[in-house]
């Protein structure tokens, strides 16, 4: 699976300053100011609440001594000291047992202010990511309000709860950007409404991810909001996103996807299936390209590409392959 930590980008080197500061008497883990490094600054934070007697009254730094929640360790990082969280495993998969003591997922609804953050997920290899669920009936799990942030490695689904989002990348309307976000190695079960929502959020780079029957959509760009403009949506695959896989709405220009894999059971039936594959209708200049898609060559018909896709007049389409042959030009 896509999450299997490939990719990440660890702490290098992997080495622990002598402490310096004495820490809070009787509270363990607080001694541990120094910490991991990244760079000359960076600070590497851990995340575990299936730890024994996990505190967020902790620094974090110290592995054995890790925070119980995403919040504290973002109040703790600093706007482009190279920070990393570390979130560690769990097995709150609906098939996990709860007798290996790792029962208790991440169910938190953050948002990261701070630039230049990345925020991994520590998950076994061959798994789904670290699972994430909301804090609430149709929460979103992560709200990206800072430039140059990375997510990686995590699952998100509903867990508890009814419905949710799990990643919405936006301007806070004032002086903070969610520009530049990087987002690899997730997923978004059947769950999940909308998977990852952008709105006025330039660069960012989407791929490696799976969107798997996700409720509504698996990228978005609301018509409502901002555009997005020079981003890389690629090598992800989406199956049966109910509403739309990729829908660059809303005044989106100049954006790349290519090499995505879009399986729709209705489509690939000859059934309607309007738009809910790659629909770039609303922008301009974008580039589609060597995108594999379960429907057909305009017939037109149900099931064609013309159906299931749609292009702006200035967006060029290349060579994105159907059912049965390859396609050249913008559908309609």
């Amino acid at each position: 699976m896509p999450s299997a930590n490939v990719g990440i980008a660890g702490p290098f080197p992997l080495t622990r300053f002598n402490t310096l500061f004495p820490g809070q008497f009787g509270v363990a883990g607080t001694a541990n100011e120094t910490g991991l490094r990244t760079d000359s600054n960076g600070a590497v934070f851990y995340v575990d609440p299936n730890f024994p007697g996990v505190s967020d009254l902790r620094d974090g730094t110290d592995p054995t001594s890790p925070l119980a929640t995403v919040a504290a360790a973002l109040a703790k990082c600093q706007p482009y000291r190279n920070d990393v969280i570390y979130v560690m495993a769990n097995n709150s998969w609906q098939y996990g047992d709860p007798t290996d003591g790792r029962a208790t997922a991440i169910s938190e609804e953050v948002t990261i202010t701070v630039p230049g953050v990345r925020l991994v997920g520590v998950c076994p290899p061959g798994s789904m990511g670290v699972y994430w669920t909301p804090a609430s009936d149709g929460g979103t799990c992560i709200t990206v309000s800072a430039i140059d942030v990375l997510i990686e490695g995590f699952c998100f689904t509903e867990g508890a709860y009814n419905g949710c989002n799990g990643i919405a990348s936006e301007w806070d309307g004032a002086t903070l950007f969610g520009e530049n976000l990087t987002v690899r190695h997730c997923h978004f079960d059947d769950t999940v409404d909308t998977a990852i929502a952008l709105e006025y959020s330039w660069y960012c780079d989407i791929h490696d991810n799976v969107f798997q029957q996700c409720d509504a959509y698996g990228v978005y760009v609301d018509t409502a909001g901002s555009g997005v403009a020079y981003c890389h949506i690629h090598d992800n695959q989406f199956r049966d996103c109910g509403t739309g896989a990729i829908s660059l709405l809303g005044g989106s220009d100049d954006n790349w996807v290519y090499r995505n894999a879009i399986y729709n059971t209705s489509a690939q039936a000859g059934a309607a299936a309007t738009n809910e594959g790659i629909d770039t209708t609303g922008g301009a200049n974008n580039m589609v390209m060597g995108n594999f898609l379960s429907c057909l060559l305009p017939v037109p018909a149900n099931g064609d590409i013309d159906d299931l896709c749609s292009g702006a007049a200035t967006d060029a389409w290349v060579a994105n392959l159907c059912l049965d042959g390859t396609q050249v030009a913008t559908p309609t």
